[in-house]
């Protein structure tokens, strides 16, 4: 099983007494390699610019994340589950340790993919609607780069006992690298709703929280579902009481019903 999950805007600065130098050579996928080093120094020379803070999204009251993005190779790096926050990763100890059976990739706006148990990584303040010093948006520039390796991810998945990409990745992630259900892989979007009095409608303002709840049961089970149908029963199963978990074509639908 593959998870896919967002990255966070904010994001803890690691230790500068223990956080060893970024080394994109050691990072996972390292076919991601040069387009990595590419969009590190696009973001770089972006930060050397004009209207930096505003072309990178650093707001005003927090002006040092300019001079960071500056010298990112100087920068302390820790493994991801460490330096992403908010309310997805609050769900998702910094220690957890997965079962060989599940893999676990963030999209990244720097990076393109992060491996969420193998790389270390800075903090950094850069995000998919960036616009970059002769790159473009950032979004827009990586969805080229991403896509043989979105190939190389479904085969993958194809071939594996649990041929399952949960994506519990936003609409602007999503399409930076499309992944759809075929070629023997199911693709889920993770899609919470409230329902109240029989109505449904779309939560957004506290879906991150459904989605790192749904990736926390996943990467606790004993084993990888090898369905789509065992997703839901598992999901639902750990989750219980109030949530309801259903599937619904390509969605894995998480009910929050409210009286």
């Amino acid at each position: 099983m593959l998870i896919m999950l967002p990255p966070s805007e904010t994001k803890t600065r690691p230790s500068e007494v223990d956080g060893a130098p970024l080394d994109l050579d050691a990072m996972s996928l390292p076919q991601l390699g040069g387009a990595r080093a590419t969009m590190l120094r696009a973001a770089q020379r972006t930060a050397a610019g004009p209207e930096a803070a505003a072309h990178l999204g650093v707001p005003a009251s927090a002006p040092e994340l300019v001079g960071r993005m500056l010298h990112l190779e100087q920068e302390p790096t820790a493994p991801p589950l460490a330096v992403y926050s908010g309310v997805l990763y609050d769900q998702l100890p910094p220690d957890l340790v997965p079962a060989q059976d599940r893999d676990v990739l963030i999209q990244s706006a720097l990076f393109g993919l992060v491996d969420a148990f193998e790389d270390r990584i800075p903090a950094y303040r850069l995000s998919n609607g960036s616009s970059l010093s002769r790159l473009g948006k950032a979004g827009s520039w990586w969805a080229k780069q991403l896509r043989p390796v979105a190939s190389e991810l479904r085969s993958v998945q194809a071939r594996s006992a649990s041929p399952l990409i949960i994506d519990c990745r936003s609409g602007g992630y999503r399409s930076m690298m499309s992944l759809r259900s075929g070629d023997g892989v199911r693709v889920l979007e993770v899609a919470p709703v409230q329902e109240r009095a029989g109505m449904r409608k779309v939560i957004s303002h506290d879906a991150k929280r459904y989605r790192g709840l749904v990736t926390q049961v996943l990467l606790e089970l004993d084993r990888a579902p090898g369905t789509a149908e065992g997703v839901a029963e598992a999901v639902g199963q750990e989750l219980g009481g109030q949530l309801g978990v259903e599937l619904d074509g390509d969605k894995l639908v998480v009910v929050d019903r409210v009286d």
